[in-house]
């Protein structure tokens, strides 16, 4: 074959992978399959490019030994373990995080095709292409009931039997629900519009500082922001709104010298400008805060220890115990539900209500991508990580403020939001993330190859700051994180019944303490229903068997008090799990019976016998159910503000009066 002939096959080969690269960017805001096909081509192609491309790729080969090592690393782990695998091939392709491998080597392969200034305008073009699909998609899902991915592919028909969106409340008379795009949860699409924001973000500023103002364009990013943080805070993933704030800050702060020169000069009237549009965006934030009940639950839950979706306190619970156990080689790649499994037990046996709650608790991965590496790859595998973000944020610090920069900026944004998920292990987000990055490593030639003084500092600060705080939390006593569910009227309500409801019988200090508390209500609240998370019906362990036990709890009333009620009115009712999407699809409840009983000073006891025939021994959690108390107090003066009985549910529904 004639040389020409090869040199034609290879230049071809070249644009196709370009051309792959720039239609992925299309495609990983709508498809994954899709995205997934166009990445392989890109790479197959890649291999029969010219031979300019490889010597290119030599610039780039540390920060991706850095990643390679890390899911190396997982590989050789798995392999020290590998008689601890029933099918160790099918679990390393299908379950282990180094089978991912070959998601990164878009990353040379993009910062290659970036390096060169004539794809640049193309590539800054299709990045602009790809955020605007991720913004329309996520507009149309806030007003679709259907999760609009599969309800496209299904022909516009919802299928039997598919989850639908979340309800986020009505917004001027129109029904929202959490944004989703085209994905197929709200976190995956809260990683992938934050690829973008902070960019944007930085876009705009710099439009406002330009000497020559192009008003059109700075108000078109203006509106463009505006929409975008407006799904962003809808969509409620607050691990990416913490990573988003986390790059955006460290890229100001980098070059603050050269944003500081180019600030306009502080007049009366821009400051008066500037307050006006904070007052207009913080009367906007509240609007949208009182419209919307999710946002009002986000927060409040971000005060508390254990709510019905932020289980990360019993998920590193799970987690460090197996970093302590195998802190060189890891427990192997794809095993971490296994192993993290087998230390849930040991918190079972000694606190068996604490079964449902593990049980319902993710422990497909750590939630936490450094940890992740760690645990499964061994304390190296999360160290070559660190060394990768070290190097991604000492580029993202040298990046000019040239416009084609700013797309890619946001790439930083795994760094803190993987504190709190595992980007890195999900596809539809790894993958953008590795080309982005390549994108944003080619654009400019190393300036530096010296010490980055500030990626150190921003690393090692955010670093230690999640660490303690996770120390702090991690400190409570399990017995004392662990809160049974309520509901009632009003959210400070449900809390104040919290407070009252007693922990774990080898909690006494925190007991004594609750007792001796008074906690008032106002006589509305005194007289409205709640319900409190009850037991279970059968028993552990597994093959579960029916609980023999009467169900029991105690209602303490002070001789001290004012006002206490002097009537209960229990309603025992059997549920299937619990409503933690409310209008959300809701598990079956039904009541079994109604019961009422006087309140004297003191304890009282309320018992109550099982009424069903249920099967004697079951695979939990199949036909297994809650007991669970609604409850609501009476004969108290309705003039004043009623005392707020004490409960004791025991360990397991099993009062005793002490």
């Amino acid at each position: 074959m004639k040389p020409s002939f090869l040199s034609n096959i290879s230049e071809t080969s070249g644009k196709i992978s370009l051309y792959s690269l720039l239609f992925f960017l299309l495609a990983f805001p709508l498809s994954v399959s899709a995205s997934q096909i166009l990445a392989g081509l890109s790479i197959f192609c890649f291999i029969f490019s010219p031979k300019e491309n490889f010597q290119k790729i030599r610039t780039y080969l540390l920060p991706w030994a850095f990643i390679l090592g890390a899911y190396a690393l997982v590989f050789i782990s798995s392999l020290a373990h590998w008689e601890e695998y029933s099918n160790f091939w099918k679990t390393f392709t299908r379950q282990s995080e180094a089978g991912d491998f070959w998601l990164s080597i878009l990353f040379p392969i993009a910062a290659v095709h970036s390096s060169e200034e004539k794809n640049r305008r193309l590539i800054y073009k299709y990045l602009w292409i790809s955020f605007l699909l991720i913004l329309i998609s996520g507009i149309a899902s806030v007003f679709s009931e259907y999760r609009l991915g599969k309800f496209i592919s299904n022909g516009f028909t919802p299928a039997p039997g598919d989850r639908r969106q979340h309800p986020a409340g009505p917004l001027f008379g129109l029904e929202t629900y959490l944004p989703i795009g085209l994905m197929n949860t709200h976190l995956t699409y809260g990683g992938l519009i934050s690829f973008y924001i902070p960019g944007l973000s930085l876009l705009l500023l710099r439009k406002i500082k330009e000497k020559e103002k192009d008003l059109k364009r700075t108000l078109g990013f203006g509106i463009l922001l505006l929409l975008a943080l407006w799904v962003f805070l809808l969509n409620q993933s607050k691990s990416a709104w913490l990573g988003v704030l986390a790059v955006t800050v460290y890229f100001i702060l980098s070059k603050w010298k050269d944003f500081y020169g180019k600030l306009p000069r502080v007049t009366l009237a821009r400051v008066s400008i500037v307050v006006i549009l904070l007052i207009g965006l913080g009367g906007t934030v509240r609007f949208f805060y009182q419209k919307n009940w999710l946002l009002q639950r986000t927060l409040a839950q971000l005060r508390e220890i254990q709510t019905p979706e932020n289980q990360r306190y019993w998920i590193y619970k799970l987690s460090l115990p197996l970093l302590a156990k195998n802190p060189i080689l890891g427990t192997g790649g794809g095993r971490f539900k296994e192993t993290s499994s087998e230390v849930s037990k040991t918190f079972i046996q000694k606190n068996e209500q604490l079964w449902y709650e593990l049980f319902i608790t993710p422990n497909k991965h750590a939630h936490n991508d450094i940890l992740e590496f760690a645990i499964v790859g061994g304390w190296l595998s999360g160290i070559l990580w660190i060394g990768f973000f070290y190097l991604l944020f000492r580029k993202i610090a040298s990046s000019s403020l040239d416009e084609g920069n700013f797309p890619l900026i946001g790439v930083g944004f795994i760094w803190v939001a993987g504190f709190f998920q595992c980007y890195l292990l999900d596809d539809e987000v790894a993958l953008p993330f590795y080309v982005l990055a390549g994108l944003l490593w080619g654009r400019e030639k190393e300036t530096t190859s010296q010490f980055s003084k500030a990626s150190v500092i921003f690393l090692s600060f955010t670093f230690l700051l999640n660490t303690s705080f996770w120390i702090w939390r991690l400190s409570i006593p399990a017995e004392l994180a662990y809160g049974r569910q309520v509901f009632a009227s009003s959210s400070q309500l449900a809390r104040k019944i919290e407070g009252r409801i007693l922990p774990f019988r080898n909690q006494t200090e925190e007991r004594e303490k609750r007792i001796l508390e008074t906690i008032s209500v106002s006589p509305s609240e005194g007289n409205s229903e709640f319900s409190v998370e009850g037991c279970l019906t059968h028993r552990y362990p597994n093959p579960a068997k029916l609980r023999e036990e009467d169900y029991s709890f105690g209602i303490y009333i002070s001789p001290e008090w004012k006002n206490p009620p002097t009537k209960i009115g229990v309603t025992v009712f059997s549920e299937e799990s619990f409503d933690e999407d409310k209008l959300y699809w809701s598990h079956r409840k039904y009541d079994l019976g109604i019961h009422e009983m006087d309140l004297k000073p003191g304890w009282n006891s309320f018992v109550w016998k099982e009424t069903l025939g249920l099967s004697k021994i079951t695979i939990f959690p199949d036909i297994v159910f809650f007991r669970s108390f609604k409850i609501r107090f009476g004969g108290f003066d309705p003039e004043r503000s009623m005392n707020l009985p004490v409960l004791d549910l025991g360990d397991l529904c099993d009062f005793r009066s002490e």
